[in-house]
C-alpha cells in the first residue's frame, strides 16, 4: 500500500487517527484467537441507533440481528476452543472509531451496518453479507423535497466517514447542485437536525431511514424520498492480517446460512415487532441478499 493511498483513506477522519498516515496497516503479532485465549473475553462493536441491526434495547442490553449473527460467532468460538468461561462484551463505537477499535485489537468484531466497499477492504476484512440497502433520503413532508434535483443549494446531513459522503458530493458536483454537506457523528443527530430544521435531507441507507419512521411520535411529518443513490452490502467487519481468524468468521456465517438460521433471525428483526413499543419493518428479504445467500461470498459486486 503506498503512502498516497493510505492518506486517501484516513484523511479526515479525525486526528486521532494521524498516526495510521502514511504508512502501511501494522502486522498484529498476536492473532486474535491467542487473544481471546489469553483474556477469555470476546469484544463486539457496534453502531448503536442502527435499529434493528444493533442498538441498545429497552432492557439495557445489546441486541439486534447483526448483533445476533456475532453471539452466535462468539458462542462458535467458546465450543470450538473449549473456553467455556469466554465473556462476551460490547463496545459502543461510533463511524470513525469503529476502524480504530478493531486495528488496535480493542474489539474482535464489528457488528452493526458497515458497508463491504474498495476503500474500507483496504484496511478491514469483511465476511458474509448479512444485508443491501439502497441509499435514500428522509425529509420532512411539507419541505417540497422529492427527488437529488431538489436539493439543490440545500443543506443534506450525512453520517461522518459512510460512502454517501463522496456519493452526494460528487452527484452534486455533476450537476451543479450546491449541496452543503455536513458530516456528524450518530445517526441520532442527522435526524435532530432535520427534525430541528438544521438540515434539509438526512441522507442514509432506506432500512435505517425506514427504523426513524417507524420510532418517531409523528411519522406523519416525514417521508422517505429520491431515487437509490446507491447499493450497500452491509458485512462484519474484523481487522486485516489475522487469516486465520478471517476465515474461521466466514465458516461460521456460512455455517449460519447453511443450516437456515440467519433466514430465522431476519425474520425475526424485520418481519415481526422489534418491541413492545416499536412496530414491524415489514421487509421481506430482498432478492439480492437471497440469491446472494444461496452461495455466501465475501465478495461482492465492486471487486
Amino acid at each position: 500500500m503506498t503512502k498516497k493511498s493510505v492518506r486517501q483513506i484516513w484523511c479526515g477522519w479525525g486526528a486521532v487517527l494521524a498516526l495510521s498516515i502514511g504508512m502501511s496497516l501494522p502486522v498484529h503479532a498476536e492473532g486474535m484467537f491467542d487473544k481471546v485465549r489469553r483474556t477469555n473475553t470476546f469484544v463486539i462493536a457496534y453502531l448503536n441507533g442502527t435499529m434493528p441491526f444493533a442498538f441498545v434495547g429497552d432492557d439495557k442490553q445489546v441486541t439486534g440481528y447483526a448483533i445476533d449473527l456475532c453471539r452466535r460467532i462468539a458462542e462458535g468460538i467458546r465450543k470450538d476452543f473449549k473456553l467455556p468461561q469466554m465473556q462476551v462484551q460490547f463496545m459502543e463505537v461510533d463511524t470513525v472509531t469503529r476502524f480504530i477499535a478493531l486495528d488496535q485489537g480493542k474489539a474482535d468484531l464489528e457488528c452493526s451496518t458497515s458497508t463491504n466497499n474498495a476503500e474500507r477492504r483496504k484496511i478491514v476484512n469483511f465476511t458474509v453479507p448479512h444485508f443491501f440497502a439502497s441509499v435514500r433520503m428522509l425529509v420532512k413532508a411539507n419541505s417540497g423535497i422529492h427527488s437529488w434535483e431538489d436539493l439543490r443549494g440545500k443543506t443534506v446531513v450525512v453520517p461522518r466517514n459512510t460512502p454517501m459522503v463522496k456519493q452526494i458530493e460528487e452527484r452534486s458536483k455533476i450537476r451543479s447542485l450546491d449541496i452543503k454537506v455536513v458530516e456528524v457523528a450518530f445517526n441520532e443527530e442527522a435526524f435532530d437536525s432535520v427534525e430541528k430544521g438544521k438540515a434539509d435531507a438526512f441522507v442514509m441507507e432506506d432500512v435505517l431511514l425506514r427504523r426513524y419512521l417507524l420510532s418517531v411520535p409523528h411519522p406523519e411529518r416525514y417521508t422517505m424520498v429520491g431515487e437509490s443513490l446507491s447499493l450497500e452490502p452491509y458485512g462484519i467487519m474484523m481487522r486485516k492480517g489475522d487469516p486465520e481468524f478471517k476465515r474461521y468468521v466466514d465458516l461460521q456465517m456460512v455455517k449460519i446460512v447453511r443450516s437456515g438460521e440467519i433466514f430465522k433471525l431476519y425474520d425475526r428483526w424485520f418481519m415481526q415487532p422489534i418491541s413492545a413499543t416499536i412496530p414491524a419493518m415489514n421487509m421481506p428479504m430482498g432478492y439480492l441478499l437471497r440469491d446472494t445467500l444461496r452461495y455466501p461470498t465475501d465478495k461482492v459486486a465492486d471487486e
